[in-house]
């Protein structure tokens, strides 16, 4: 009876782990959260769209959809470097924006184990 048990516990605990990795997509007025749908570039501005909802953004998102960075922001390359990691690892990563921004501007990315 112990083993059953047992087993029964540690398989619980495989499916919670499992299910806590799952896809977590979700935008509200400051950030995204979720997967990179799409990255594309155009006239010096980066362009990326999330499984997320963008229009929930307090921002005016390009098209609905799209947050932006400049090529000319300082730290592009830094950023921009994020997103390919979390695109080619298919890793969820978060899009802060800055409120109120004309075309949903990025702040920062963030990653988490």
């Amino acid at each position: 009876m112990k083993k059953q048990k047992a087993i029964y516990v540690v398989c619980m605990v495989v499916f919670l782990v499992l299910l806590s990795s799952s896809v977590y997509a979700a935008c509200d007025a400051d950030r995204c959260l979720g997967k990179i749908d799409r990255l594309y570039m155009q006239s010096g501005t980066l362009y990326i769209s999330t499984d997320g909802d963008e229009t929930l953004l307090d921002c005016n998102a390009p098209a609905g959809v799209y947050i932006t960075i400049p090529t000319s922001n300082p730290e592009f390359k830094n950023l921009y470097a994020m997103m390919l990691t979390s695109m080619s690892l298919n890793n969820t990563i978060g899009l802060r924006i800055a409120n109120g921004s004309e075309s949903c501007s990025l702040v920062y990315t963030y990653m988490d184990n």
